[in-house]
């Protein structure tokens, strides 16, 4: 894959070859010798499955008496896992995304857009209105900056006109010093620009698409940013990473031979599966299995999609699966407080601790 950076706020590890993270360049407080581990919560992206993910978080609060927001030091999201870290950064607990998201499906993804005059009418146009979109993300994040995440954040988008990967950061380094002007919406809405659905998110001169298109999966991304840019030793890092529910899928033998008729509707379910799958591997290997912990639902094909998934069905397949994951919580992550996050700029920077912004011409 190629990769073209675009600013170090958006290149995978964040630093360019060569240079250290020595002196000046430190990140902000994020694991110490005291602490005994680093802990990161990574969300699929999943459309409007994504409520799946907003219910499990909920009912870990709900089992648990925990607040998630203190229970991770680093939040990666794609795609609608993107939005769900937004609103986790924004300050609003699980069970409040869960009445947002909801009402975000209803008014984003009308059933009146799938009837088949809107398929025909999506040849030459996104089936869904972005404008609708961005009025529903900002009744959920407001007006909040990037920079006024109360939580580390990383959410990756694709950048179709440098051909280059692009990650939201929020300014937990002293490198990382433009992403924070950014309002949370246009993170929301790049990371989510699903091809076919949406149209290309236009931020700060970017041209940007969902990051499922490279990283449906963001915890590789997170342990990478966790290594190079916080300076984690990789024998701290752990890793809950909450998909959008697994689908059983059938593979005719008729699709083997191609052909874009044979392709055309399970192409994008496939893909995000792919990268699903691939990035739990990756991680995997890289932190081990037992501080890898993926938690998904398994159902039959076809009873969900990208654009519909019903509020009643997706509480209830949640409320079953999750409680076999309250247990694995208290027994992988419990017990662990995150270290309290100073972005080192933005309106909340302490302008006492932040290191001077001479020069912001290098990227």
């Amino acid at each position: 894959m190629a990769v073209i950076p675009t600013s170090s706020d958006s290149s995978p590890g964040g630093r360019p070859p060569g240079e250290s993270l020595t002196g000046s360049h430190s990140p902000s407080p994020a694991h110490t010798e005291a602490s005994d581990r680093f802990q990161i919560l990574a969300l699929d992206g999943g459309g409007a499955k994504a409520l799946f993910t907003a219910h499990v978080l909920a009912r870990l609060e709900e089992d648990l008496g925990v607040r998630i927001q203190d229970c991770f030091d680093l939040v990666a999201g794609t795609s609608a896992g993107g939005i769900v870290a937004l609103a986790l950064g924004a300050g609003l607990r699980p069970a409040e995304i869960v009445e947002h998201y909801q009402q975000l499906i209803a008014t984003v993804f009308p059933a009146s857009r799938r009837t088949w005059r809107s398929r025909l009418a999506q040849l030459n146009s996104p089936i869904y209105d972005a404008d609708v979109l961005r009025t529903a993300l900002q009744d959920v994040l407001g007006a909040e900056l990037l920079g006024q995440s109360t939580m580390r954040l990383v959410i990756p988008s694709w950048d179709v006109q440098a051909r280059g990967v692009h990650i939201f950061k929020t300014p937990h380094h002293a490198r990382l010093r433009r992403d924070w002007r950014i309002p949370m919406v246009d993170v929301a809405l790049a990371t989510s620009a699903a091809p076919l659905y949406f149209p290309a998110a236009a931020v700060d001169g970017h041209r940007l698409i969902d990051g499922g298109v490279w990283a449906n999966n963001p915890s590789v991304v997170a342990i990478a940013e966790a290594l190079s840019m916080l300076d984690v030793p990789l024998s701290a890092i752990r890793v809950l990473n909450i998909g959008t529910i697994d689908q059983l899928s059938y593979h005719p033998r008729r699709r083997d031979r191609g052909g874009l008729l044979q392709w055309m509707k399970p192409i994008a379910p496939l893909i995000l599966d792919a990268g699903s799958r691939g990035g739990q591997g990756l991680a995997e290997h890289l932190v081990g299995k037992d501080n890898f912990i993926r938690f998904d639902a398994l159902v039959p094909g076809g009873l969900y999609s990208l654009d519909a998934a019903d509020p009643a069905d997706v509480a209830g397949l949640a409320a079953a699966v999750s409680r076999n994951l309250s247990p694995l919580f208290t027994e992988r992550f419990g017990g662990h407080s995150a270290e309290p996050y100073l972005p080192l700029y933005g309106p909340d920077a302490d302008s006492a601790s932040s290191p001077t912004e001479a020069s912001d011409a290098t990227r």
